[in-house]
């Protein structure tokens, strides 16, 4: 064998390795891995959305008792949830049927006619009607009646407004449509959207405390003497620091911007953005704060306090306050599982801060948090019947994450206001327990 035939098929067995080692890398039965795939690969969130109403929408209903969930929308005035049906996009008066068979759930949408490719590509629905000018309602009652389901599940309630997509107009069209008999089994399906948006997929709640993880090592880096300088740094400081550091890693705010982060140093504000105020010695820092990542919102809050000239650690009051704010947050957490209802989680925080002594916090214990930072679930609040309805008495459910956040405040005489600790940690729900899903604080950050 020659020297030239030698190097041709060394050449040719290097080309096959690199070939195998490629293939090895990428191979072809991922999603979108294949340019000449036929089938158009589903992104990430179309993924997730189609795999959490099969997931969740099932077992709500039967724990409910409804037959059948019918979600309408339309351009302008849409369903809050039509997005995570399929139906974000949409035109025309549409439909998503969702019908408990007996042995599996059965998804239909119907739509006009120009309306129903993104319900096609959703991939969440086993048949997708096309309707023209003889428009939805025949083919809506035709789907209704075939079925004649016990109970009709529709978005409308009180207290939820997510759980209210259904207006007046679209509600009087679907009583026409249906007729007085059908109409007669109408109720809320308040419940199956709690479990829809409310509860989180395994990798979906690895994402959150990934997000919660990363907030809080923010909000560690800012309550540091090398951000905070008593007498120098402005609230606004903090916020610029903490907004640097979102841009750094390339997240975005939970909520408004002009208010998240939140950076309270003085008497207490609620919710209220940043000021020129500067930090002095003897006070407490407090900051709400959260970001969205891949769409999943995080809402944490620390208070640190700085140490005035001479002290090594902060005055009794100051240590009793935040003692009693963390066992009042372990308290809600210890007691947080599957089936408690919000306002037992509400009830054994509050009393915490009442026994020891401090008037109690004018707001619930807890909130759910996910796609926004109030999310959509039950509340850890007491029972305030027109400030939370009925949403305390929900039941939480598993892969539901909390923003659990007890507050105490004590009179300042020197500031002639209320100064307080906000402490606020995001938790998910198990079968059996709750657990932190980043590190739990339980020392008060001292600033010298």
């Amino acid at each position: 064998m020659n020297g030239q035939t030698k190097n041709y098929l060394f050449v040719c067995v290097l080309l096959a390795v690199l070939a195998s080692l490629l293939l090895i890398g990428y191979p072809q039965s991922r999603k979108g891995d294949n340019p000449n795939q036929k089938v158009n690969p589903m992104d990430w969130k179309t993924e997730m959305k189609m795999k959490r109403v099969n997931t969740f929408v099932l077992p709500a209903m039967r724990a409910t008792g409804i037959d059948m969930w019918v979600v309408m929308s339309r351009e302008e005035s849409g369903d809050p949830i039509a997005a995570d049906l399929g139906a974000g996009s949409v035109v025309a008066r549409t439909a998503c049927i969702f019908v408990d068979t007996g042995d599996a759930l059965r998804k239909v949408a119907i739509a006009a006619s120009y309306d129903i490719t993104p319900l096609k590509d959703s991939g969440i629905y086993d048949e997708v009607i096309s309707y023209k000018n003889e428009g939805l309602q025949p083919h809506l009652q035709e789907w209704v009646t075939r079925f004649n389901p016990k109970k009709i599940g529709v978005n409308i309630s009180r207290d939820a407004p997510i759980a209210d997509g259904l207006t007046v107009s679209m509600l009087e069209y679907l009583k026409e449509t249906i007729g007085p008999e059908l109409w007669e089994r109408i109720v809320s399906a308040e419940d199956v959207v709690f479990s829809l948006r409310g509860r989180k997929l395994p990798e979906e709640i690895e994402i959150i405390k990934d997000a919660v993880i990363l907030t809080e090592e923010i909000l560690e880096a800012a309550l540091t003497p090398q951000v905070i300088v008593p007498g120098r740094t402005t609230e606004s400081d903090v916020a610029e620091f903490i907004r640097a550091k979102m841009k750094e890693h390339d997240v975005e705010h939970s909520w408004e911007a002009g208010h998240c982060p939140s950076v309270v140093a003085g008497v207490a504000r609620g919710h209220s953005g940043p000021t020129d105020m500067v930090i002095q010695r003897g006070s407490l820092v407090r900051i709400d704060f959260g970001i969205k990542v891949k769409g999943y919102c995080t809402d944490v809050q620390r208070t640190a306090y700085v140490l005035k000239e001479g002290e090594e650690e902060p005055p009794a009051e100051i240590t009793k306050l935040w003692e009693t704010v963390v066992r009042a947050n372990e308290a809600a957490v210890r007691l947080m599982k599957a089936g408690v209802p919000g306002n037992e989680v509400d009830t054994a925080a509050r009393q915490i801060i009442t026994q020891a002594g401090y008037e109690e916090y004018p707001h619930a214990t807890g909130h759910p948090i996910g796609f926004s930072v109030h999310g959509v679930g039950p509340m850890l609040g007491p029972d305030w019947p027109h400030r939370y309805g009925k949403l305390v008495f929900k039941k939480l459910e598993e892969g539901q994450v909390f923003a659990v956040e007890p507050a105490a405040s004590i009179y300042s005489p020197e500031l002639k206001g209320e100064v307080g600790v906000g402490f606020e940690e995001d938790v998910v729900v198990w079968k059996d327990k709750a657990e932190y899903l980043g590190k739990h604080q339980t020392e008060l950050i001292l600033i010298k």
